[in-house]
């Protein structure tokens, strides 16, 4: 089965009622649940992780919304993937090596891991993955 990187972008529009995104986050996951499923297997990284509980706390200043969009995540079918240090290194190179771009750090750690994964695609809402020549949904 094919794999697609969960963005935390993705993640905080989904659980942030408040989102610009939240209704076609939404949206489309429960256009692929309608479907029979998305078809894919989906992973995150502990550092999208991590930026996805950060992000719902400042946004919400509500540690009760953090703490269940965290829960869920964690008890859901998603895969989580750690970033070892081979991925961290090449991830910093590529930081470095891209002045040009305004990709964060996190975002170099996906691209580098969905390179060594194969993984051709991210359900998200930043461009910067199609600036890295990936496909992005919804």
């Amino acid at each position: 089965m094919e794999h697609l990187l969960v963005d935390s972008n993705f993640l905080v529009a989904r659980f942030n009622r408040a989102d610009r995104h939240h209704r076609e986050a939404s949206k489309f996951l429960n256009e692929q649940k309608e479907a029979g499923g998305i078809g894919y297997s989906l992973v995150y990284t502990d550092y999208i992780f991590d930026e996805t509980i950060t992000a719902i706390l400042f946004h919400s200043n509500r540690h009760d919304i953090a703490a269940a969009a965290g829960k869920t995540l964690r008890e859901s079918s998603l895969e989580m993937v750690r970033i070892e240090p081979p991925v961290f290194e090449a991830a910093w190179s590529l930081f470095l090596d891209r002045p040009d771009k305004h990709w964060s750090f996190t975002d170099c750690t996906s691209f580098v891991l969905m390179e060594k994964l194969g993984i051709r695609g991210a359900l998200t809402f930043d461009r910067n993955f199609r600036e890295a020549g990936f496909a992005t949904f919804p």
